[in-house]
């Protein structure tokens, strides 16, 4: 999906390049609205039906999942979990010891590594999974969900879609709250609240997201620098990420200005960039599928983006040849299912990449026809697989999409993304469900979630994890889809609004929509309340 705005970040903090403040431009003079696309019916089913088929190796419901998670206080800054442990070579009974924000042991015991000792221990009876890695998602529009918005029909390229007046109306509410620098509508107040927009609660809430779905990192498009980005998740494509230096490049337009485009390639050479992800050939029409090669023609150096550096976003319309070039060139590819058939009816072909050597990732674009979360994506993904590409992705191939796989796009392979020692302690543990203990990921929703983890840090998870949270500031208790959890957002540190908690969050953001759904009575469309947390009907 393409957003037609884009904040401009200096590239002095190696993010986004330059924009359009609309996005994507004009579309060009040959593109019209497609009239053979199929018009739009229902919302594509997340779970059976027609289109999308639950797999045969995974429940629909990951049930009580066995003993509940328990746990035995211990020394602060040292836990011991123990589970079944997943990780690409296979899952494993076992345990994982933190320290600090690393992880220090992984395998069958770790008793004999000296930090276990008088460590807190946290019995999963569950699957302790590596956080999921999210590599593509709008963040800042997570305050929207399908009853904001839908596709009113299926298209032929994202040039047509964004033309739609509620579309229009949703992004200038999402401009206005954010106080957006470029495409701020003019009927906006000066400012939201003390800090002059509401940008830190659009971000915190849609990191939220994706802590309670067990995902601990998240490319959010968020183009900033405050402090409040990646205070909950790590929001990698920023500097604060607490992983080093950002090296990472986005770009939600197509095509990148000559500019931007050698801009990146320069910084491919003098290894200022280590991870290009951008938007290429989202679409089913000839125009998108020509959008590989006009990638290798935007730069003064012919193909210079063409480098394993490079992460297509999307790709829907490439076939066998775009596969077979990106893969020689090393280039990996990220999919969007839920988005894809939204808004075109169809979704890249992953077989295809797959069988050229492309290495693939999974992501849900935004909350919009695309998925709330990645556990939503992880099922609507198995079940577009076992509808129409024969149920050939195993429950292993989706969690490396969301795993391995995805730390490779980013190019942090080497601090997330893997259950070792060294790595960064971000992971996540949900039941057993099933007897493929990978599957158990595909039937998780948040609700099940008994604990994720980033840095060391439990942020959210059941209830028993309480004496091993902080009791200054301390977590709240939250309803999810009847399940009681911890959420821990609050910080100690007030400044760059840090010291917020979710319910302090919420009730900005939800004041905010409806103050705005009162100033653009006239439009006809309203945008509050707030998207939920959770649907728990997904």
């Amino acid at each position: 999906m393409y957003a037609r705005f884009l904040a401009v970040i200096p590239l002095l903090l190696v993010s986004v390049a330059c924009a359009d403040p609309e996005g994507g431009g004009e579309p060009s003079p040959d593109a019209s609205p497609s009239t053979d696309i199929p018009q739009i019916g229902p919302p594509v089913p997340r779970d059976g039906g027609a289109d999308v088929q639950v797999s045969p190796e995974a429940s629909t419901d990951a049930g009580d999942g066995g003993a509940p998670l328990t746990v035995i206080p211990g020394v602060a800054g040292r836990t011991l979990l123990r589970g079944t442990i997943l990780a690409t070579s296979g899952a494993i009974e076992g345990e994982v010891l933190v320290e600090g924000d690393r992880i220090t042991c992984v395998g069958p015991s770790c008793a004999a590594s000296p930090g276990a000792n008088g460590a807190s221990v946290i019995e999963t009876h569950g699957v302790i999974s590596p956080g999921l890695i999210d590599t593509h998602n709008h963040i800042l529009f997570d305050v929207f969900d399908d009853s904001d918005w839908l596709p009113a029909r299926r298209y032929a390229n994202h040039d047509e879609w964004p033309n739609e007046a509620k579309y229009q109306a949703m992004l200038d509410v999402k401009q206005c709250l954010e106080d957006a620098s470029q495409g701020k509508p003019t009927w906006c107040p000066a400012t939201y609240d003390g800090a002059g927009s509401l940008k830190c609660e659009m971000d915190k809430f849609g990191e939220l997201k994706g802590i309670v779905a067990g995902t601990t990192s998240i490319v959010g498009l968020s183009g900033t620098t405050s402090a409040c980005f990646s205070s909950v998740a790590r929001t990698l494509d920023a500097p604060q990420n607490g992983l080093g230096q950002d090296k990472i490049q986005t770009s939600a337009l197509f095509p990148p200005s000559r500019s931007a485009a050698d801009g990146v390639c320069s910084n491919f050479t003098s290894a200022r960039t280590d991870a290009y992800l951008i938007h290429v050939g989202e679409g089913v029409d000839a125009r998108s599928l020509g959008e590989l090669d006009r990638l290798g023609t935007v730069s003064t150096t012919p193909g210079c983006l063409y480098a394993p550096q490079t992460t297509v976003t999307h790709g829907t319309a490439f076939g066998a040849p775009e596969f077979a070039r990106m893969a020689a060139a090393g280039m990996k590819l990220t999919w969007s299912p839920a988005s894809n058939v939204a808004l075109y009816g169809s979704s890249t072909n992953i077989p295809l990449a797959r069988a050229a050597g492309v290495t693939v990732t999974l992501a849900p674009d935004w909350s919009m026809g695309g998925s709330q979360n990645l556990l939503d994506e992880l099922r609507f993904a198995d079940g577009w697989d076992n509808a129409h590409f024969g149920n050939v992705l195993t429950p292993k191939d989706l969690f490396a999409m969301v795993t391995v796989n995805a730390a490779a796009a980013v190019a942090l392979a080497d601090k997330i993304g893997t259950l070792a020692p060294g790595y960064y302690a971000d992971l996540m543990v949900v039941p057993r469900a099933g007897q493929d203990p990978f599957a158990s990921l595909l039937s998780a929703r948040p609700k099940d979630v008994r604990l994720t983890m980033v840095g060391g840090k439990i942020l959210y998870g059941d209830v028993a994890l309480r004496p091993l949270v902080p009791a200054a500031p301390g977590c709240e208790t939250v309803d999810v889809c009847t399940a009681s959890k911890l959420v821990c957002v609050a910080e100690a540190d007030t400044a760059s609004k840090l010291g917020q908690t979710y319910a302090q969050i919420r009730a900005a953001l939800e004041a905010a929509m409806v103050d705005v759904d009162t100033i653009t009575k006239s439009d006809g469309y309203d945008f509050a309340p707030l998207a939920p947390l959770v649907n728990c009907s997904k």
